[in-house]
């Protein structure tokens, strides 16, 4: 017996600029405070040190550079139809820079019994 089974999932990806604000808050704390409470798997948040969007400007953090305004990026892992609901959930008004749905296989490790680990 294999210590693990795969297990089909989706990854959602959202990014938006460091700086963006919801009611006065950080975007990406907020998403990540609604993903939680929304009850996804996992969640977290990764900053990109380069990267441009849909207007075209780079944004990086190079030493010369006047923007801080770095992408970054919000990625859970669920049930397909867990990340869709989510993202129904969201406020339309949100300034979402990007976002992404993959299909991905998620790894359960098995105890030696084959239980599930928790």
């Amino acid at each position: 017996m294999t210590p693990y089974r795969l297990v089909p999932a989706a990854r959602l990806v959202i990014t938006v600029l460091n700086g963006a604000l919801w009611r006065r808050k950080p975007l990406h704390a907020e998403l990540v405070r609604r993903a939680h409470r929304f009850g996804l798997g996992n969640t977290a948040v990764f900053q990109g040190i380069e990267g441009y969007g849909a207007d075209g400007v780079i944004h990086t953090s190079r030493l010369l550079s006047l923007s801080d305004r770095l992408p970054l990026l919000i990625v859970a892992t669920d049930e397909e139809p867990r990340i869709r609901g989510f993202l129904e959930a969201l406020d339309p008004g949100m300034d979402l820079e990007s976002v992404v749905i993959q299909q991905v296989q998620t790894v359960e490790f098995r105890s030696p019994e084959g239980e599930p680990r928790p």
